[in-house]
């Protein structure tokens, strides 16, 4: 698995140098794995790399999922509450469909507040 051969191909496109040197970065990080992967099947490398999306995917939601609660306690004013509520996990009635989020997502040189 020698970064060279992989590098001297003259059709790679950028994102797939970037996700090379990921690649890359993930067999120096776990010792063992480059030498795992040679010696598995096509399937088992297949099943892994679902395991690892999974992961990545799952690792997203969670983030998200924790950002929710922080954004809303984050936009609040001290002692008040947004009118109309917006609940903690749901994600309808966000963004541009709420005047408080519309407002702070609004661009710098437009007015909310005009609905020209």
């Amino acid at each position: 698995m020698g970064g060279e051969a992989y590098e001297d191909k003259g059709t790679v496109t950028v994102m797939e140098r970037k996700e090379y040197a990921v690649f890359r970065e993930l067999l120096r990080m776990v010792p063992g794995m480059e030498a795992r992967l040679m010696e598995s099947s096509e399937e088992e490398v297949v099943h892994l790399a679902d395991l690892i999306q999974k992961g990545a995917n799952g690792a997203r939601a969670d983030d998200s999922k924790g950002m929710k609660t922080a954004i809303i306690d984050w936009i609040t004013p001290k002692g008040q509450s947004l009118n109309p509520h917006i609940p903690r996990n749901v994600k309808a009635g966000r963004g541009f469909n709420h005047e408080r989020t519309g407002a702070l997502l609004c661009p710098a040189g437009l007015d909310w507040e005009n609905t020209e």
